[in-house]
């Protein structure tokens, strides 16, 4: 049994941003980790805010979250709320060497390995495609083996793009460092490999060629994790061109170097890791939780505390779980508000806001979960993340910035 101040169940970005939100505040904290989270899989930008009922956000996104409907995570929080998390976040990613900003005050359209381009708040700069529109000449990069980008089909994309026609875009394939090998390689593999200094200069010597001044190299994400910001300042001066970085497929090595930040300053801030359990039920009194219990490798574990903050994740990641007709909330049984008809959970166009991606777990400003008539379930405990009712985070690309708001919100309460 550990008891702590405030126990965290979930360890994406919501998790880990109210664990270290509530260490800054002073709190004991212990984080039940079933796995690595949803940032695995992440492409490492903050999406605040790209849609709003199907069109593009223009300006500040935070200037358009008074357009969302009532029950929107944002519009239960408010806009403040969202702010302060966002600077929250940028500070620590700043003081770990990972400076995600947003200089333009609107979102930032950032490459992806398709070719296209799509909305994003934070990102590294090394992915903001104002980059491309400065540079004389576009090179596309790929790596033989390498699965999931292939250079020919950025560059066929890239020259549909209005502001990038009259440029010349060209594909280049470097050699895979690894060799011929049993399977196709990922970016994580290079990126794991180019945060040595022989894979460092493994992709220097393949680029050094066809730098100039003028040049701007597209490549996957693999300027490794731990050393990003070093790796790509270093390139970019000695190579004297822009690197740039596509927005790639799982697994997510733009959300592991956010992971990688946010656990780094967890340790530092003496949060306690309960790793690889799996939260199976919670313990409640009356208007209060007790408990929350775990299945470990070894035994069950019972974690106490004060307050509970609850980022479980959605259907995906099994916070929240679905019947013919009926979803509830994993950890407590709550009951979701779904659609009694299956058929009434999606709609027919794959492009529009889904029913389904809406449900969650119905909360007050300050993310107390609630019935239908608006009381409080238990007073100390805290939804955060997916596990939230009322938003489609891929129809508003709106993920990981609901995510740490409402983990930083949260921290906030205990």
């Amino acid at each position: 049994m550990r008891a702590s101040d405030v126990v965290v169940v979930g360890s994406g970005m919501a998790g880990l941003t109210a664990a270290l939100a509530a260490a800054a505040r002073g709190r004991s904290v212990t984080l039940a980790a079933r796995g690595a989270g949803a940032l695995a899989i992440g492409g490492g930008c903050v999406d605040l805010l790209g849609y709003v009922n199907g069109r593009i956000v223009r300006g500040n996104p935070l200037d358009s979250i008074g357009l969302l409907p009532e029950g929107h995570p944002y519009r239960i929080i408010g806009a403040q709320a969202v702010r302060d998390a966002l600077d929250f976040f940028e500070d620590v990613c700043r003081r770990h060497d990972l400076p995600m900003s947003n200089e333009g005050g609107e979102n930032v359209w950032i490459p992806t390995i398709l070719g296209t381009f799509r909305p994003t708040w934070l990102c590294l700069a090394s992915q903001d495609r104002r980059l491309l529109a400065q540079a004389e000449k576009i090179a596309a990069v790929g790596v033989r083996s390498l699965k999931d980008c292939h250079a020919g089909m950025v560059v066929r994309m890239l020259g549909r793009q209005k502001n990038l026609q009259g440029k010349p875009i060209v594909s280049l394939e470097l050699p895979s460092p690894f060799g011929a090998t049993h399977r196709n390689i990922t970016p994580l593999d290079l990126a794991r490999f180019v945060d040595t200094e022989q894979g460092e200069e493994w992709l220097r010597r393949g680029l050094e060629p066809h730098a100039s001044s003028g040049t701007a190299f597209l490549l996957p994400p693999v300027l490794g994790i731990v050393r990003t910001r070093e790796i790509w300042n270093r390139l970019s001066e000695g190579l004297g061109c822009r690197i740039m970085e596509m927005a790639s497929t799982p697994p997510g090595v733009g959300g592991l170097r956010i992971r990688r930040v946010l656990t780094d300053a967890l340790a530092e801030a003496g949060v306690v890791m309960a790793e690889n359990v799996r939260a199976v039920r919670a313990r409640v009194q009356g208007n209060r939780c007790l408990s929350i219990e775990c299945e470990a490798p070894d035994r069950m574990r019972e974690l106490r505390g004060e307050s509970f903050i609850i980022a479980t994740g959605g259907f995906f990641g099994g916070g929240l779980l679905a019947e013919p007709g009926r979803a509830r909330e994993a950890l407590f049984g709550l009951e979701l508000d779904a659609p009694d008809l299956v058929e009434d959970w999606s709609t027919p166009n794959v492009f529009d806001a889904q029913p389904y991606a809406c449900l969650g777990v119905r909360v007050n400003p300050r993310l107390n979960p609630v019935d239908a008539a608006g009381a409080v379930l238990w007073e100390n405990v805290f939804f955060a993340g997916r596990s939230l009712a009322g938003y489609d985070f891929v129809a508003e690309k709106s993920g990981n910035g609901v995510a740490l708001a409402s983990g930083y919100h949260a921290a906030q309460q205990c």
